[in-house]
């Protein structure tokens, strides 16, 4: 997914032709400017320009992108800052590649015969996950670690997992093998072997915490992208919102589509799944890197699937889960989370269809 950024806003205010000859009124006037001025300071923020700062930094196994409109340049800098290095944070948190993150030494110390004490992005987004998992009907699993390491293995080699490997990876999986504490702040893995992937989640837990992060310390005015998870927040001062494009895969017959544009007015999550860049060609068909649990390997594509939602996390679960389920699995799943909605692309043509009711506007 490409984020479309608009161009830094001006702010300025003038009066003239108030004063007069007459000292006394001058001195009236002048208290009632001094007010008026106030007032225009807590109305607009500022009298100086909103300058835009754009940055990029690698975490997560992606890129991400925050640009944020603000009239103080060093005062932004220095929150974007901060909020990259919650980024990193998250990422030691939530890792399934990295031998130290919590989670893989959650998973390394499991069964766990009493529950464990976790960090509150640990526990938050593991509640997610079980939440999703469920209302989906399985088809967003964070218990597909296994599985996900043997298709990583098999897409090096260009073949499909066999059956055997297949069933050895599936021997830990399973939510009904987690139990959260949420008032503890626990977790407790019933399985030996269990391997948690939150691939599918932590990306759009973080974009969210950042987004509260920098809306809380006064930055409105802001897009942040984690590898085509976004949250986006008010649009620059007369904007009519983001414009957002929507990439296609990298298919022959796709090669001369331009990206679906789309105008989103913002304070919304956005989340894009879809094999654009990570498939594997294996015997003449294309398989995906999200896996369908129920049979361990990469769904068939090419497809493309973009949810809007309340929150990072929830845009980047259902996308995921959408991937996988049919049509008509799709409009119950968001059903089940008032404000979400779904566009499903054909990467081939183009032809999209909307579920649900989608606040933006398409501009193609």
């Amino acid at each position: 997914m490409m984020s479309y950024y608009l161009a830094p806003v001006q702010m300025s205010h003038r009066s003239r032709g108030v004063f007069s000859e007459n000292p006394s009124r001058n001195r009236g006037l002048g208290g009632l400017l001094l007010l008026l001025s106030a007032l225009l300071l807590l109305l607009c923020g500022c009298r100086s320009p909103l300058h835009r700062i754009h940055v990029e930094h690698a975490s997560m196994g992606t890129r991400f992108q925050i640009t944020a409109y603000h009239a103080d340049r060093e005062y932004a800098q220095g929150m974007i800052g901060a909020a990259l290095t919650r980024i990193d944070q998250i990422d030691q948190v939530c890792s399934d590649w990295q031998e130290s993150s919590e989670l893989r030494q959650l998973c390394r110390s499991a069964p766990h015969p009493t529950p464990v004490a976790v960090s509150p992005d640990l526990l938050q987004v593991m509640k997610k996950s079980l939440e999703i998992s469920r209302a989906s009907e399985g088809a967003f699993d964070p218990t597909v670690g296994g599985l996900m390491r043997l298709w990583r293995r098999c897409h090096r080699a260009g073949r499909l997992p066999r059956d055997h490997e297949v069933e050895k990876a599936r021997r830990g999986m399973g939510i009904d093998g987690i139990i959260i504490d949420e008032e503890a702040s626990t977790v407790q893995l019933l399985r030996e072997g269990v391997a948690i992937d939150l691939g599918g989640i932590a990306k759009g837990h973080a974009v969210q915490e950042v987004f509260s992060q920098l809306e809380k310390g006064g930055i409105r005015h802001l897009i942040i992208d984690g590898g085509g998870d976004l949250v986006l927040g008010d649009p620059p001062p007369g904007r009519r919102g983001w414009r957002i494009a929507i990439g296609f895969s990298k298919l022959e017959t796709s090669a001369d589509l331009a990206p679906l544009k789309l105008l989103i007015s913002g304070r919304v999550a956005v989340a894009t799944s879809g094999d654009a860049s990570q498939f594997t060609e294996i015997e003449g068909r294309r398989y995906s890197h999200i896996l369908d649990p129920t049979t361990g390997i990469g769904i068939a594509g090419p497809h493309q699937v973009t949810v809007v939602s309340t929150d990072g996390a929830t845009a980047d679960a259902l996308a995921t889960a959408i991937a996988v389920l049919e049509i008509t699995a799709v409009t119950d799943l968001l059903f089940k989370f008032p404000g979400s909605s779904a566009l499903l692309v054909d990467p081939r043509d183009g032809s999209h269809q909307v579920l649900g009711t989608l606040p933006l506007t398409i501009e193609r």
